[in-house]
């Protein structure tokens, strides 16, 4: 197609060219078993991503009932104080939580870029390095690899930070409050606020959390180009902290309905991959479809 396009200021191709392309065009029959085989990846691709759906609402559901509702099992409430009324909205708040800051039990880190004028920072690069846009993307609630990735010289030159598989990384400019969970050992640029789960606050609630309250996180952000919310007004936000028995029995409910979650994106993933390099080979011929038992 380069071949037959135009050479003026901006390069281009006509229509009256276009239409002179050789396309291969393999018989119906081919053409209709060809679109039955993508289209059974496509059905599976689609149920899954209902499943995912279903899956995230009820892990949602427990979270509320537990920790916005405060119907936790064997959790008992007495008078909330002025404080704890003004972060939950209740008049009544769970014996033996707290209010804490975020920066008060959470550790969270911001990101850096290496010098793009340094190719040498960027070259065979092997370490997972997220953009927003990587977020923006994914759309998903776990996340398993980033389009750029940077090498080892590069990290060591700049301010980024490595953070341990399952953290809960938040974009905090621009576009504010996309939010995954990362399955590797990563790193990010700067804009975002990853978050590292303890005891106290699990990736999963610290997710759910962050969900629920994205539109205070918003209205924090400032910026006069584009919004943005910093670390120390990040970790200035009040949250309800549960006791370590109620976060663990939150962690043992919500886990497997997390990790089916993270195995059907996965799937999905797999699915999307292979069906992007089957198709090419299947409209070209290369593979024969003559044999393929589906249904036309």
């Amino acid at each position: 197609m380069a071949s037959i396009a135009t050479r003026t200021a901006v390069s281009g191709i006509t229509g009256s060219n276009l239409i002179q392309l050789d396309v291969p065009c393999p018989p119906l029959p081919t053409q209709r078993r060809i679109a039955s085989i993508l289209s059974a990846y496509d059905d599976l691709i689609e149920n899954n991503t209902r499943r995912i759906k279903l899956l995230e609402q009820m892990a949602q559901a427990i979270y509320r009932e537990w920790f916005v509702e405060f119907r936790a099992p064997g959790v008992k409430l007495r008078k909330a104080t002025s404080e704890e009324q003004k972060v939950t909205g209740k008049d009544r708040f769970p014996v033996g939580w707290e209010i804490k800051r975020v920066g008060d039990v959470l550790e969270t880190l911001g990101g850096s870029t290496p010098s793009t004028k340094k190719p040498e920072y960027w070259e065979d690069g092997d370490i997972t390095w997220y953009t927003p846009s990587d977020l923006t993307a994914n759309k998903a609630m776990f996340i398993r690899d980033s389009s750029k990735k940077i090498a080892r010289l590069g990290f060591e030159n700049s301010s980024a930070r490595m953070f341990p598989a399952y953290s809960v990384m938040m974009t905090s400019r621009a576009t504010i409050g996309v939010i995954a969970i990362n399955t590797s050992e990563a790193c990010t640029n700067q804009g975002f606020i990853t978050c590292i789960p303890n005891d106290r606050l699990s990736a999963y609630h610290i997710y759910f959390w962050i969900e629920q309250n994205r539109e205070q996180i918003n209205n924090i952000a400032s910026g006069a180009t584009y919004k943005e919310i910093n670390r120390s007004e990040f970790r200035d936000i009040l949250i309800a902290v549960p006791d370590t028995e109620v976060e663990a029995l939150f962690v043992e409910m919500v886990g497997p309905l997390c990790k089916q979650i993270e195995t059907l994106h996965a799937k999905n993933a797999n699915l999307r991959q292979t069906r992007d390099l089957l198709l090419p080979r299947l409209v070209s011929g290369e593979v024969n479809v003559e044999n393929i038992a589906v249904e036309v």
